[in-house]
């Protein structure tokens, strides 16, 4: 138990720091979207939930709890006609669990317009934000597991970008009562961003008072830094109704971040035969920003291939109000 006193403490802690609502003030914001259909679809409240290898967005050590090897796959018509991508995999190896993920949101092709040309100069430009992440967790007992993720973070817009690194750190814990878990767990612990790119240099005159200096000296105009998006989570799952072949999973999830107020989350899950999945929950509740949180609910098939293979679908339905009801699925398969 000392790691999860430790992971308390922390929290504690670091809450006295994060306690105001900085709304819009970090960088990397697609960092926070959830990174599958089933968590989406249980409001994300997922930190002490099991499943493929996309947890390890929510909780690392969750990781050590995949059976063998799984890859998954997730695409989401998300806002403003931007598309977001999700791949991660996890293997089990004889020293630890490792996993791979890669997190893509792609805003597609816009005009380049300028105060000349409003309506646009003919040229073309792709923002994209992407992350890269490496995972290893490991079941110190069969009951107790910890993890940590290294990210590769980078978001470019025109000739611009802004790169960082991150950790993420997790402990899972199962209490052994009506499949009682316990997570906790830290996102994006690391460096500022700052744009740079060609756009930023300037041909400068230090003094254009003096005669025959160098009136064009190289120079770059500095942006910026911003925090990443920092976030503590700590929540608890459990079956409260088990019968051959159904079963209810409730999960709860208190969220604390440093770039907005701190929420709740709550989620379920039914399952008939394991193959039939019927999901629903509710995102952030308890939030101080307007319409930040709402409903959500989907559902999910799995599908038994061979004695070693099962391949997965899932689905999610959310309301963002003004902003629409992005669609997102999972496809994935463990072996």
């Amino acid at each position: 138990m000392l790691p999860i006193g430790s992971f308390l403490a922390l929290w504690l802690v670091t809450g006295v720091a994060l306690a105001q609502n900085k709304v819009g003030t970090s960088a990397a914001a697609f960092l926070g979207i959830a990174t599958d259909a089933r968590a989406a679809a249980m409001g994300s409240a997922q930190v002490a939930v099991e499943g493929g290898p996309n947890t390890v967005h929510w909780n690392p050590a969750a990781l050590a709890r995949i059976g063998g090897t799984g890859i998954d796959f997730v695409r989401s018509e998300w806002f403003v006609d931007s598309q977001y991508h999700h791949v991660s995999a996890g293997v089990r190896t004889p020293v630890a669990h490792i996993g791979i993920s890669v997190m893509v949101l792609d805003y597609g092709e816009m005009e380049v317009t300028t105060i000349a040309n409003p309506e646009g100069t003919g040229e073309l430009f792709s923002p994209q934000d992407m992350a890269i992440g490496i995972t290893m967790a490991r079941n110190v007992t069969n009951r107790f597991s910890a993890g940590a993720t290294l990210k590769y973070i980078q978001q470019r817009i025109w000739n611009e970008k802004a790169s960082g690194t991150a950790l993420d750190l997790g402990v899972f814990y199962e209490a052994g009562v009506r499949n009682l878990r316990i997570g906790m767990s830290m996102s994006n612990f690391g460096s500022d961003m700052a744009l740079t790119g060609k756009d930023l240099r300037r041909a400068i005159d230090i003094d254009p008072n003096i005669e025959g200096n160098n009136p064009r000296l190289g120079a770059e105009l500095e942006t910026d830094k911003w925090p990443m998006p920092l976030s503590f989570r700590v929540g608890l799952a459990f079956d409260p109704w088990t019968v051959e072949n159904q079963r209810i999973t409730i999960s709860m999830d208190a969220m604390h971040p440093n770039d907005n107020s701190e929420s709740a989350s709550f989620g379920f899950e039914y399952a008939f035969h394991e193959f039939f999945f019927l999901r629903g929950g509710y995102r952030q509740a308890f939030s101080d920003v307007v319409d930040d949180g709402g409903l959500t609910g989907g559902f999910g098939l799995a599908y038994r291939v061979s004695n070693s293979a099962t391949a997965n679908f899932d689905y999610v339905f959310q309301d963002y109000g003004d902003l629409g009801t992005p669609q997102m699925w999972t496809l994935g398969v463990t072996f």
